[in-house]
């Protein structure tokens, strides 16, 4: 590696080179390393030279570290550039349906506070009060039934069950399972909870510590103090099967990552120091536990309300069959194109309470899931032909991403092409699956948000619509619940919308 001072001459040459990389590589821009793979320099001088770029305002620091050209400051001026209202204004020429506007809160965030929902935060889910109000909305009859193939931690669920509705779902992540399970056993004794609890403890206290999972950051990730005491816990609970024992498990789960330097907002990543003084995990298990006593103890005076007992399948949403026409409302939120990894942010719950015990575990549960950006290759392979697509929109989405990846050249993986016509066909089987189990009339009501991915905007919401209507389904509206601003650009905004389609009441 060479340390000498470079030459004025040398500098600027270099720092043109900069400028010319960036210009091929676009509305992507590009980061230090790969600027300095492509250039074959240090990337100490590639980011000198940027910094110099940046001084004269040529340069722009975008999300994740990227950095573009000015001229590629504002995508929606660049003629290159296909821009959201775009593909608005096409949906409601091609399909007939303006978007609408949804007045209240979504997220999950309202949950943290709210009985039953405030057990595990599961922040990628909707709020219990947008449940409440799909369910009202729909004026179903008091043993109707409602499903959610992608349940999540089990907003869906509990808030069908206190509606007097029958619930179903599907989730393919164990702890959400879990959680949704414990979450929407209104018949758990709040007493026998509170003993266990306390036997969990005692036993807790008198054992030695125990193994850390297989995780090799699980060192970094707690105190010392705090894995003695995880470990110790970990290792008292009851065997999982019971409505206790499973209830004490999620009790355990949520203390995890408030025992931590982590966090998730919404990806998992490091966000406090190690602090010995914190709340010990022994006392944030006590507390967890004292709100599902006190919550249950709210739930028991409207038993007579409640629907019966939901059935949740641990199961991948693409494989799972319900009886045709048993369906009257069904109600989800999938992954959004390219976007989070599940296995990724709940890697920390899947080893401690022991649903993976190793990397390769990890690694079979990010293949089953819905395509995201940290799908093996080889998952994505079959995909890299687009020549098949049958939307027009994504076969030019498709098109453009992959032109993208070919000017740039370096690029984190030269496949998001292929991982978005993943996404799409994982969505296929879904569609099909919830429109046969729909009674005609029905009603399938997705949360789901667009993208912008590889310098090209991705309409996730209109595309899942148009989808929708090539599996049977006709489009009752798409209402943009909030904006949100993508990972990629902070300057850029997306948004999040509800997608109702509905089975015509003519359909066999």
């Amino acid at each position: 590696m060479r340390t000498e001072m470079s030459a004025p001459s040398e500098t600027t040459d270099l720092t043109g080179a900069v400028r010319d990389v960036l210009g091929e590589t676009g509305a992507i821009g590009a980061t230090v390393r790969q600027i300095a793979t492509r250039l074959d320099h240090h990337p100490d001088r590639v980011a000198a030279a940027l910094a110099t770029l940046r001084s004269q305002g040529d340069v722009l620091r975008m999300g994740r570290g990227l950095f573009v050209l000015k001229d590629f400051e504002r995508l929606a001026e660049r003629a290159d550039f296909v821009d959201p209202e775009s593909f608005v204004e096409r949906f409601e020429r091609e399909d007939g349906i303006s978007l609408g506007r949804y007045p209240g809160p979504i997220t999950f965030r309202s949950n943290e506070t709210v009985p039953v929902h405030r057990w595990w935060p599961y922040v990628q889910g909707y709020s219990a009060e947008f449940v409440a109000g799909v369910l009202a909305a729909s004026e179903l009859p008091r043993r109707a039934t409602v499903l959610d193939p992608f349940a999540g931690s089990g907003t869906t669920l509990v808030e069908t069950r206190r509606a007097g509705a029958r619930a179903l779902g599907t989730e393919l992540l164990a702890p959400a399972v879990l959680a949704a399970r414990v979450k929407t056993h209104f018949e758990l004794d709040p007493r026998e909870l509170a003993r266990s609890a306390e036997r969990v403890l005692r036993r807790a206290e008198q054992r030695a510590p125990g193994p850390l999972p297989f995780l090799r950051e699980t060192r970094r990730q707690f105190s010392d103090r705090a894995l003695r005491d995880l470990t110790r816990l970990r290792d008292s609970l009851p065997p999982e099967g019971g409505a206790v024992a499973n209830a004490l498990r999620l009790a355990f789960g949520q203390v995890l990552i408030p025992s931590s330097r982590l966090h998730r907002s919404p990806c998992l990543g490091y966000g406090r120091r190690l602090d010995e003084s914190a709340r010990p995990p022994f006392e944030r298990f006590r507390g967890a536990v004292a709100e599902m006593v006190s919550d249950l103890a709210e739930l028991e005076p409207v038993r007579e309300r409640w629907g019966p007992p939901a059935v949740i399948r641990a199961e991948d949403a693409r494989a799972a069959s319900w009886p045709s026409r048993s369906v009257d409302l069904a109600v989800t939120s999938p992954p959004y194109v390219n976007g989070m990894d599940y296995v990724m942010n709940y890697k920390v719950d899947l080893a401690w309470l022991g649903y993976a015990r190793s990397y390769s575990d990890l690694r079979e549960l990010r293949r089953l899931e819905v395509a995201c950006d940290n799908l093996p290759r080889r998952e994505t392979a079959p995909y890299l032909d687009t020549s098949g697509v049958e939307d027009p929109w994504l076969a030019e989405i498709l098109h453009r991403i992959r032109g993208n990846l070919e000017r740039k050249r370096t690029y984190r993986r030269d496949d998001v092409h292929a991982v978005v016509h993943r996404y799409f066909a994982d969505l296929r089987p879904v569609l099909d699956q919830v429109y046969r189990s729909l009674v005609p009339g029905g009603r399938f009501v997705v949360v789901v948000g667009d993208s912008l991915l590889a310098g090209v905007y991705v309409p996730g919401d209109l595309l899942l619509a148009r989808l929708g209507v090539a599996r049977g389904f006709r489009i009752a509206s798409v209402e943009v619940a909030r904006r949100r601003r993508s990972g990629q650009r902070r300057s850029f905004l997306l948004r999040e919308s509800i997608v109702t389609l509905e089975r015509p009441r003519s359909a066999r």
